[in-house]
């Protein structure tokens, strides 16, 4: 791993990205465009107060920032899928909650004899939990298929023919989806680093 510090000021570009697909995408909201800098802000302030938690050792401090700005951006690309349901409060608890869950999912995932994101080499790959690990790992993959490889063309084309009205939740539903996969993710990743540098107890 690089300078910790150096990595930690990079993946603020990666914030900032997120940030700014969460203002514009799919259209302008005062509303969501407050939570967002609100986010942002907390995000800028999290370096200094892990400093001062962990004043003996810096370098810690910088990598659970950069943890934490991962975290911070899923979930600022989770806002587009919320403004579309803007009208709909229990749907967005709902989608918030999903995705919180994700994080607490993966803990309680990584504490299972052989959890589902990259089981210890000395684990019995036998015991794997084969079928929900396909699910899991089918996701991006379906996803893919599903939201057209990427393809502006075909996207374009979809979007005349069926209208946004309609598309526009599809693909931000699928990138919800994508986002929930990659926080369980990076949290089991993370989750497993910190008990094995000892930044958290098991």
């Amino acid at each position: 791993m690089g300078n910790p510090f150096k990595l930690m000021i990079w993946s603020y570009l990666m914030l900032l990205f997120a940030a700014v697909v969460a203002v514009f995408a799919p259209a302008y909201d005062s509303s969501f465009t407050m939570w967002t800098l609100a986010v942002f802000l907390i995000m800028l302030l999290m370096p200094i107060v892990l400093v001062f938690r962990f004043s003996a050792n810096k370098v810690k401090a910088y990598k659970l920032t950069i943890t934490y700005q991962w975290y911070a951006s899923l979930l600022l690309i989770t806002f587009p899928l919320l403004k579309v349901l803007k009208e709909e409060i229990f749907y967005q608890l709902l989608l918030v909650g999903l995705f919180i869950s994700m994080y607490f999912l993966a803990r309680f995932d990584q504490r299972t004899e052989v959890p589902i994101v990259f089981p210890d080499k000395d684990r019995d790959i036998k015991k794997i939990k084969t079928w929900i690990a396909y699910m899991y790992y089918v996701i991006p993959v379906l996803i893919t298929f599903l939201g057209v490889g990427g393809d502006y063309v075909k996207t374009r084309i979809l979007f005349e023919t069926f209208g946004d009205k309609v598309m526009m939740p599809y693909f931000l539903t699928l990138i919800y989806i994508l986002s929930c996969w990659l926080l369980f993710m990076f949290s089991s990743l993370a989750y497993k680093s910190h008990v094995v540098e000892g930044y958290l107890e098991k």
